[in-house]
């Protein structure tokens, strides 16, 4: 099956980062992408600048599309899709690390279950290496569990999604959303009837820094919040009880001290 991966790339990534992001999807998978789209969301930084010219220099279905100006991850992915040659397509973030059987198992479930139209995984979630494992990250295999959990939080991890692309263009693709555009994504396709699935298996491995819990949760949440629990429950994806828990949860959340929000995600959210 002939497949896309998609990624985004703006002026404060790591160059070192985008080399091993880009290494783990051009040169270490069992089976290689038919084409790689990575957008420039904005200028970027010289060391950015030469990764890439190094690696379209290697590979010749590595192409990059340049935006003048920074839109932001949705408006940046929603630009991507338009040329992505395939209608499956594989997301992947610029500073995490893809497990060198992703694809291979990816693909394999998707030629034997054709009914599903996003498919995501499990993920590790690590420190200085990869080898330096701070947590795994599983979620719900079948789509009435992915339905239920999506009630509460995003149901799949981004990062790992192989997506029909004229499915998520039928359900409106990435809209701007802040922090939650993948979540307000699948909620859409749900809504729309669209099918998902998650693999057990680790399919990226993603990078932790120090500030990843205090980033966890701000007043933006609130609003974003808002709008998503709104839409699900005028779509009959939640109750009204569902709605007022979830906003008083998301309020309780953010002003939590970030080593007790580490806590919380690592206890509570991440089951």
């Amino acid at each position: 099956m002939k497949f896309s991966v998609l990624m985004s790339v703006y002026e404060k990534e790591d160059p070192l980062f985008l080399r091993e992001s880009l290494e783990s999807i051009l040169i270490h998978q069992t089976v290689i992408p038919t084409e790689v789209i990575l957008v420039e969301d904005g200028p970027l930084n010289d060391g950015l600048y030469s990764v890439l010219e190094e690696f379209k220099g290697q590979f010749a279905f590595f192409k990059t599309i340049a935006l003048k100006e920074n839109v932001g991850l949705g408006a940046a992915l929603n630009e991507g899709m338009k040329h992505c040659s395939y209608d499956w397509v594989a997301r992947m973030d610029t500073d995490d690390i893809a497990a060198k059987y992703r694809f291979e198992r990816q693909l394999k479930f998707l030629q034997d279950n054709p009914d599903i139209d996003v498919l995501g995984g499990a993920i590790s979630e690590f420190g200085n290496s990869v080898q330096d494992i701070k947590a795994v990250k599983q979620l719900p295999k079948e789509h009435s569990s992915i339905q239920t959990m999506l009630k509460r939080r995003s149901p799949m991890s981004h990062v790992t999604v192989f997506f029909r692309k004229a499915s998520v263009v039928a359900a409106g693709g990435y809209q701007t959303l802040m922090y939650i555009e993948d979540y307000y994504l699948w909620a859409r396709m749900i809504t729309s009837g669209f099918r998902m699935a998650n693999l057990d298996d680790i399919l990226v491995h993603v990078r932790v820094g120090n500030g990843m819990y205090s980033r966890r949760g701000n007043r933006e949440y609130i609003r974003s919040w808002k709008i998503l629990n709104q839409y699900m429950l005028e779509n009959k994806l939640i109750t009204g009880i569902d709605l007022t828990v979830n906003m008083l949860l998301i309020r309780g959340f953010i002003f939590l001290p970030p080593k007790l929000k580490e806590f919380v995600y690592k206890r509570i959210l991440r089951k």
